[in-house]
């Protein structure tokens, strides 16, 4: 085997469909056999939390895995020579722990009436990041093996519409002055836990969409020790992959366009096409066809392919496998030189 990129991987969203143990190993082991190497576990969303908590056991869903499966889980990926990385989407896509910690919720302007958007942190809040922090630990512990963990920070708000919510304009405005127009307040929470991840021996992780937005000019950066999982450029405001590059961070390719295999095929997304994969896609190529020079390739560490659980009901395990068969192992074979 002559692999062409370090980074060769699956990433998982257990958040929003229960998956079990033996279905997990049996996923490791095929993952293996494509000599993939990274299965990322995104394990807390909106629609549901499916690590066990011990420090909070409310949020964890009725249907979930303890600790004690996963660590299972972790040993038989160790052995295959598979890395497993925490995923854990702060602070947005939070609906099912704020159901439980409602004084968390963010304020939001809609129709010029004030509301509670009940998926987002008050990342304004001291203790908001507190709470969100004592969560990060305790599944911190649980991956300690892991050399990385991603801390999400996609789809947090509109972010063209910083100016609705309310304590994310003050708090910019208190902490880095007049000119701030609120996105400095996420960009500081989001620095702070980079800098927590980093404080627990990991090396964090973000989604990309939320970060150096053409149409603004935030007074504070995103810390370039973050890795950036590049997975799309769907809105015209969303940073280039030349961008990241440019501002010193590390990337994994998680083309949306290629490697989405979203249940219920929601948001417009169809299943990848193992055909579409071999023919159209090459490893320089980003989402939104952004085409990566040889030196920009430096910056590059991997490719990944998704299983989003969007509509978890509209496929058991055993359809989500069978259906993710034939174009991951086409991704597979672009990542191992003949």
């Amino acid at each position: 085997m002559n692999p062409i990129q370090q980074e060769r991987a699956l990433m998982l969203d257990i958040g929003r469909k229960y998956y079990s143990k033996p279905w997990l190993i049996k996923l490791i082991d095929y993952m293996h056999e494509l000599h993939l190497n990274t299965l990322q576990l995104h394990f807390s969303d909106n629609e549901g939390f499916r690590i066990a908590s011990e420090r909070y056991p409310d949020i964890t869903s009725y249907e979930h895995l303890t600790k004690e499966e996963i660590k299972a889980v972790i040993e038989h990926a160790r052995v295959r020579g598979i890395e497993i990385i925490p995923d854990f989407d702060t602070p947005g896509h939070l609906q099912r722990i704020l159901t439980f910690f409602p004084q968390y919720q963010l304020d939001h302007l809609e129709a010029g009436k004030l509301g509670k958007d009940p998926r987002s942190l008050n990342i304004a809040d001291p203790e908001a990041r507190a709470f969100i922090k004592s969560i990060i630990a305790e599944f911190a512990e649980l991956f300690q093996a892991s050399q990385y963990f991603h801390i999400g920070a996609d789809e947090f708000i509109n972010f063209d519409q910083v100016e609705n919510y309310p304590q994310l304009v003050a708090y910019g405005k208190k902490y880095y002055g007049s000119e701030a127009t609120g996105i400095e307040t996420y960009l500081d929470y989001t620095n702070e836990m980079i800098a927590y991840v980093l404080e627990l021996g990991f090396v964090p992780r973000v989604w990309n969409d939320g970060f150096y937005r053409k149409n603004q000019f935030p007074l504070v950066e995103l810390d370039q020790r973050a890795q950036v999982t590049y997975w799309t450029r769907w809105h015209p405001n969303m940073a280039d992959v030349k961008t990241f590059i440019d501002r010193g961070h590390s990337l994994i390719n998680f083309n949306d366009n290629y490697f989405y295999y979203v249940l219920g095929e929601n948001a417009s997304y169809t299943y990848p096409c193992p055909d579409k994969i071999k023919n159209q896609w090459h490893i320089e190529k980003f989402a939104n066809e952004q085409i990566l020079t040889k030196k920009q390739m430096e910056a590059v560490l991997g490719t990944t392919f998704s299983i989003w659980s969007d509509l978890p009901h509209t496929q058991t395990e055993a359809e989500v496998f069978a259906g993710i068969k034939a174009p991951l192992k086409e991704m597979a074979h672009k990542l191992i030189a003949d």
